[in-house]
């Protein structure tokens, strides 16, 4: 096995001596086994393995990044120098301060399951085939797709100023997508469970689940255009705040392209939102004792008690604004750069339970997934509501179709009058139910 660690020494070193100021070389490398499903049958199974490392070389601020699908000495050393020659031209950049420092982080547990490493393609087969079964069990009219993985990963991460760590970590996942189709009625629905460990992990009830639901959301009606409260299940609140956090990556924000610009310290919520990012949350999909640039994980208030108390950062936003760095800096593949992003989302619960919630709301609209992502400058959102229920008497008297959800983020976020005790937990993240008021629902009646 590739010493990946010394393998990145060595191309940051080479960088440095071709003329860098600074460096950071990553290297990783990833063995995936995927299966995918379509038409209730196997389509298609893939074993990729892929490794590589990128370089990023610093001169006078301007920056010079290369990447090589290799983890040869020779190649490293090449792929430093050509880094190197791209940062010497580059345009110097003022507001590159500079790398991180080394500091110790800690350890993360639960994030590698040799199990899981152990499994093969048989395995994710196997799991595909269940959802299908599992999905038959229901009614016998439902179509599926989607598929199962296996995944395991191991990295490395050097810069010139002495940061050296590296980590392996597994996962497992599956998706199915259902539909059902009687005459012109169709329904269908989405259902998926992801984990790092197998201990984790339920593929069991996935594809049973899509179905059932499914099959609910048959019998869909038109509503009529009003403002009404809307009960944001947890996979729609999850969606409402994981945009909110996304929309605090201050790199965005420095560059007017945030929604968020100017309301640091500012409420921009309800006083019932309070978002905790904890990347350091045992077994987390987004866990790691360290970001994209070395800086430990930590946990972060992003939104306390509906005021938004920090943007996240890497180390050339916190430089650039003269602010800590959060430990937010996101390197997902050796292919790309350095970005900024949030880790495992965990909003503070409430006293109500969902189903109080929605016995609460005499009418309104309940929405279960939804694409609810903003404009990213605006906030304003215009989405369907894919799969939602309109609300009647405190009950979800039927699914709803043509329908169609406007709102400001903002204005979403500070209506939030109630959010559950309950919620819905992938690995590191809760996803708990929330209510909002006045939010214009656009019927197709």
């Amino acid at each position: 096995m590739k010493d990946l660690l010394s393998l990145g020494r060595i191309a940051c070193d080479s960088a440095v001596k071709a003329g860098a100021d600074q460096a950071d070389v990553f290297v990783q490398e990833v063995r995936s086994v995927s299966v995918s499903v379509e038409k209730s049958l196997i389509k298609s199974c893939n074993i990729i393995h892929d490794y590589g490392l990128s370089i990023r070389a610093f001169r006078n601020g301007g920056m010079g990044f290369s990447f090589t699908m290799s983890l040869k000495d020779e190649d490293a050393v090449e792929t430093s120098k050509l880094a190197a020659a791209l940062a010497r031209t580059a345009q110097p950049d003022p507001d590159f301060k500079t790398l991180p420092d080394p500091r110790e982080g800690k350890r993360v547990a639960g994030l590698y399951d040799g199990g899981v490493e152990a499994l093969g393609v048989e395995k994710a087969v196997e799991w595909a085939m269940l959802g299908i079964d599992a999905a038959k069990s229901v009614t016998e009219d439902i179509v599926t797709m989607g598929g199962a993985g296996v995944s395991v990963e191991r990295h490395a991460l050097v810069n010139s100023l002495g940061v050296a760590v590296e980590d392996q970590m597994t996962s497992v996942g599956m998706g199915i997508f259902a539909i059902v189709k009687r005459g012109s009625d169709v329904g269908s629905y989405m259902e998926f469970d992801s984990a790092r460990r197998l201990r984790d992990f339920q593929p069991e009830p996935v594809g049973r689940k899509a179905a059932e639901e499914a099959v609910r959301f048959l019998g869909a009606k038109k509503v009529e255009t009003a403002t009404l409260p809307v009960v944001f299940g947890p996979l729609a609140s999850n969606t409402i705040f994981a945009s909110t956090c996304g929309a605090a990556n201050a790199e965005s924000v420095q560059r007017n392209r945030s929604f968020l610009v100017g309301m640091k310290g500012r409420s921009v919520a309800s006083e019932h939102v309070t978002i905790i990012d904890n990347g350091l949350f045992r077994a987390g999909m987004a866990s790691a004792p360290y970001d994209g640039e070395g800086v430990p994980r930590r946990e972060t208030a992003i939104v306390e008690n509906g005021v938004l108390k920090t943007y996240l950062h890497n180390s050339y936003t916190s430089g650039k604004a003269g602010e800590e760095n959060t430990g937010h800096a996101a390197r997902w593949s050796y292919r790309g750069g350095v970005g900024i992003g949030p880790t495992n989302l965990r909003p503070k619960l409430g006293d109500w339970g969902r189903d109080e919630i929605i016995e609460e709301t005499r009418e309104g609209v309940y929405v279960n997934m939804a694409a609810l992502s903003p404009n990213t400058v605006t906030g304003d959102i215009s989405g369907t509501i894919d799969f939602g229920f309109k609300i009647e008497n405190g009950e979800l008297a039927f699914p709803v179709k043509n329908t169609m959800l406007g709102v400001n983020m903002v204005d979403l976020l500070r209506s939030i009058d109630a959010v559950s005790k309950d919620y819905r937990e992938e690995p590191g993240t809760i996803m708990p139910t929330v209510r909002a008021l006045n939010v214009r629902i656009a019927g197709g009646r």
